[in-house]
């Protein structure tokens, strides 16, 4: 019994391990994340997102009651300059975001025009988590009592700082910016002595942004300030009810902000830290990325190189533990697709699992629900496809499975084609790029190889299925003495000028027949 029980659980995929191993609070989990909007946010920040989303996912399926929050923290300071922003914006340096203008029409700020376009992207890839925004929970007196909490025990969070993270603030310090009310910078000040109702602060020059040099008491409610972040982090926890939330593993060192931001919200907000794990940053060519520098390809870019569900597979399919270095050039999105198709071929049992997780990773993927079961056009097919002038594309397609394609399969194969085009135009390597030559080196081929293609030739001519004619070419190579990949080579060659290719019957099946039969007799 108790074997029996040990192995479900180490079989069991790792977000429903996580949804039953975490605890509910009043009968619900909220899992929560957030992002500073700083500037164009990169396509590793999905990551969080989607695992958070798989996690709320898992923790409904298992029958519990769940909500998902994904917090932009607006209200912080910009203290990054992006690139692409013009110069006239490092007026704003030190202000919160919330402030700083939109560098494009039609939003209310800076932050909001990085977030929202950040946002379009994952609701895509279907996370749709309640958005909150953390100036407008500020600003509305919603952090009033837990800043109080944090300044009445600001003895506590400096002991919890200097042991955990030793790191030791200046005595009176309290941990909380006040926005300046002379220069509108939140990035700059300093704040001591809360005396119940105000708090004393002065406007100084730091790294990034240049103080007023102001100082005075101000009341630190109602939007005033903001609490230093990792007590905001804290404070988001308790202001939520989070009862789930990992972050980049980054903040999981010895001493690090999570382990500052747990005890802070035990000790001073009296409320259980919630469940929380690390995971592994999304690379791209061995780089990590960063919104305020602007480095690594942008959520936006990307989510229009890949189609939503490949994105959205991409990010989960790898356990939060396992970094993900992402290199779209080359064959990596083919692979990619190929996968898909594989992991489908899985889920609806047509091939044998190699990891037990598949069909449940592949569930979790999908884009609007359950996934349906459809056969799917092989991507680089389809890439070779749509390069060849005068092929019928539905047509070939429909040749390489053996049947109509249903209104589904149609649309999927309009889908794949469309990507199929961004690919070869942005990342896909030369020897992709096909075109069919006009004159053929029959020259550089073998005695054995001209017999073999002009054997094939009327094979070819009455011979429309496929299978059967792959019967004929292993005959046709044993009695011209060659092997099946000389033939191949030799095909090749004469139609694309390469020794390798596509998949050479289904390719040969979509050109033009009397052109194919013409070439493979020896006839430019």
């Amino acid at each position: 019994m108790t074997t029996e029980k040990s192995e479900k659980k180490e079989t069991r995929f790792w977000a429903d391990q996580l949804a039953a191993e975490a605890k509910a609070r009043n009968g619900k989990h909220v899992i929560g994340d957030a992002k500073t909007p700083s500037g164009r946010i990169h396509v590793g920040s999905l990551r969080g997102v989607l695992i958070h989303d798989v996690i709320y996912k898992a923790v409904r399926d298992s029958g519990q009651n769940a909500e998902y929050v994904y917090r932009f923290d607006d209200f912080d300071p910009m203290d990054g300059f992006p690139p692409g922003v013009p110069e006239s914006f490092r007026d704003h340096m030190g202000k919160p975001l919330c402030d700083v203008p939109s560098p494009e029409a039609g939003f209310d700020s800076f932050a909001q025009f990085y977030a929202e376009e950040f946002r379009a992207v994952f609701e895509k890839l279907d996370c749709k988590p309640t958005i909150a925004w953390s100036s407008k929970l500020y600003r509305a007196g919603k952090l009033n009592q837990l800043i109080r909490q944090a300044l009445e025990k600001a003895e506590v969070f400096n002991e919890i700082n200097a042991r955990v993270a030793h790191v030791k603030k200046q005595a009176g310090w309290l941990p909380i910016n006040v926005v300046c009310p002379h220069c509108g910078k939140i990035g700059t000040t300093t704040v001591t002595d809360f005396d119940g109702s105000t708090v004393a602060y002065s406007c100084k020059d730091v790294k990034y942004a240049q103080g007023c040099n102001s100082t005075g008491r101000i009341s630190p409610f109602d939007g005033n300030a903001k609490l230093t972040w990792k007590a905001d982090w804290a404070a988001a926890f308790v202001l939520h009810n989070v009862t789930i939330e990992g972050a980049g593993k980054d903040h999981y060192a010895a001493g690090g902000s999570r382990d500052v931001a747990n005890e802070v919200v035990e000790k001073i907000f009296d409320y259980p830290h919630p469940y929380n794990f690390p995971y592994e940053f999304f690379i791209m060519g061995g780089k990590k990325m960063s919104t305020s520098k602007g480095v690594g390809v942008s959520a936006k870019d990307m989510g229009a190189s890949l189609p939503a569900e490949l994105l959205r597979f991409l990010m989960t399919r790898y356990k939060p533990n396992t970094a993900i270095d992402f290199n779209p050039d080359g064959e990596t999105i083919p692979r990619l697709y190929s996968d898909w198709d594989r992991f489908s071929e899985v889920y609806f049992g047509r091939q044998e699992a190699r990891d037990p997780d598949i069909p449940r990773l592949f569930e979790l993927s999908q884009i609007g629900g359950k996934p349906k079961d459809k056969f799917h056009p092989p991507f680089s097919f389809v890439a070779q496809l749509v390069q060849i002038p005068g092929v019928n594309v539905p047509q070939a397609i429909e040749k390489y499975k053996g049947a109509a394609l249903t209104k589904d399969e149609q649309k999927e194969l309009e889908h794949r084609m469309a990507y199929a085009q961004i690919w070869l135009e942005r990342f896909a390597p030369d020897d992709a790029k096909i075109r069919i030559v006009e004159k053929p080196d029959f020259d550089g081929l073998t005695d054995g190889q001209k017999a073999a293609l002009q054997a094939f030739a009327g094979v070819f001519d009455k011979e429309h299925d496929v299978s059967k004619q792959a019967d004929s070419v292993k005959k046709i190579c044993e009695k011209n003495g060659i092997k099946v990949t000389d033939f191949f080579q030799a095909a090749y060659k004469v139609f694309i000028g390469h020794e390798r290719g596509p998949k050479l019957l289904p390719f040969l099946a979509a050109l033009d027949r009397k052109l194919v039969v013409k070439r493979l007799k020896l006839q430019s």
